[in-house]
């Protein structure tokens, strides 16, 4: 018979050799122990990041309601009604990406198919843009199904929220209008905690020819700072060969008529 099988009492210089007080440490953190029992109840706290508690849904109300629900909060953020009034808000024009584009796109878009709905992106961002499409203002609510670490938004998407929102202002002082990521280095300041609007600002810092150079920089309703970022975009050769039409659909256009506050 193995020895393993055997009392630790009944051990002998087997090889290899086993120390019977290592025998006796797993005795003692039994099940049966109180020690063991509220440790299973109550883990450490480190634990809890490996394995967290299972949360309820995020959902409490029919998808229709709570986007409306969202839709009327973001209406009146603070930043928001700020920026409409503020001295040149006539210099700007608002948009709101996704709109008008064929579902079926959609459904092959991360943002817009993929991520989209309550507990993930549930609206539509809404973009405040320069007329000069030097820079811009988005704001975007991120679901509590977003998170890498529970309850903190992940950060790879933050980084793809970033590359489209620098994107658009890079996409836009091209002069065919299309182009691609050559370059994204990010620097993540703070956590970013989930279920909550966040404000992307976006600004050119350089144009030549094909390439364009752009800032970006991630922050909570409050003002804290969560991500900075810098990006450069190239545009292809050959752009008239591509769908620009539908891109920059997606992207949202100017829409003077989603400026009710102006009249």
């Amino acid at each position: 018979m193995s020895s393993f099988l055997l009392p630790c009492s009944r051990l002998r210089t087997t090889s290899p050799r086993v120390n019977p007080r290592f025998c006796r440490g797993f005795s003692s953190a039994s099940p049966s122990s109180g020690l063991a029992r509220t440790s299973y109840i109550y883990p450490p706290q480190p634990l809890t990041y490996v394995s967290p508690r299972p949360t309820s849904s995020p959902l409490a109300n029919p998808s229709l309601n709570y986007t409306v629900a969202l839709e009327a909060e973001l209406q009146s953020l603070p930043i928001l009604v700020s920026h409409r009034s503020q001295a040149d808000a006539s210099e700007w024009y608002e948009t709101r990406p996704f709109r008008g584009v064929p579902e079926d796109w959609k459904m092959k878009h991360l943002t817009a198919g993929t991520l989209r709905g309550p507990g993930k992106l549930a609206l539509a961002p809404l973009v405040r843009v320069k007329k000069d499409e030097s820079e811009s203002l988005i704001i975007t609510h991120v679901g509590r199904m977003l998170c890498g670490h529970e309850g903190i938004v992940h950060g790879g998407l933050l980084a793809a929220l970033l590359d489209e929102g620098m994107g658009r202002t890079a996409i836009n002082n091209m002069p065919g209008k299309i182009g691609f990521t050559a370059n994204l280095s990010i620097n993540y300041r703070a956590p970013t905690t989930a279920d909550q609007f966040i404000v992307m600002k976006t600004k050119v810092t350089d144009t030549q020819g094909r390439k364009v150079w752009v800032d970006g920089l991630v922050q909570d309703v409050n003002g804290t700072v969560l991500a900075d970022a810098k990006t450069m975009w190239v545009q292809p050769k050959y752009p008239q060969l591509m769908d620009t039409k539908t891109f920059n659909q997606a992207l949202g256009e100017r829409e003077p008529q989603l400026e009710p506050w102006a009249t």
